[in-house]
């Protein structure tokens, strides 16, 4: 199944997995408004079911106000992994997201864990994972 915003292609896959894609040729940065745009989408495609999120980060400038709108968004996903292009930022991700406290990898303590990864591989096999812990 797939859906589509302004900014975003989500598809949503048979093992669990929605993946998150920038439309080609989007290059604007977010606002508000495309950030609520782009969640209420999300909470169509996650439809109250156990999903991963793979979202693919993009290469442009977010606003606090739009990273807290993201952030506060409650969209209902087991679990997040970001991809994203280069290991520096995926370091620098991973820092934000321990010293946040968003990088809890337990469940049942009501944070979503969320991890930043290189290799699509990768990102895909932690989010099956997560998938199948949620389940047990």
């Amino acid at each position: 199944m797939e859906f589509k915003t302004r900014a975003l292609t989500i598809i949503v896959r048979p093992n669990g997995i929605v993946e998150l894609l920038n439309n080609e040729g989007w290059n604007d940065a977010d606002t508000i408004e495309v950030a609520q745009e782009n969640i209420a989408m999300l909470k169509k495609a996650v439809n109250g079911q156990a999903r991963g999120m793979l979202s693919h980060m993009p290469s442009t400038y977010m606003s606090k106000e739009v990273l807290e709108c993201y952030e506060n968004a409650e969209i209902g996903e087991v679990a997040s992994a970001l991809l994203t292009t280069s290991f520096g930022s995926k370091i620098v991700g991973n820092l934000f997201l321990k010293l946040t406290g968003k990088s809890s990898s337990r469940l049942g303590q009501g944070k979503t864990p969320i991890k930043i990864f290189t290799k699509k591989e990768d990102a895909e096999k932690w989010l099956l994972e997560q998938l199948y812990k949620h389940a047990q």
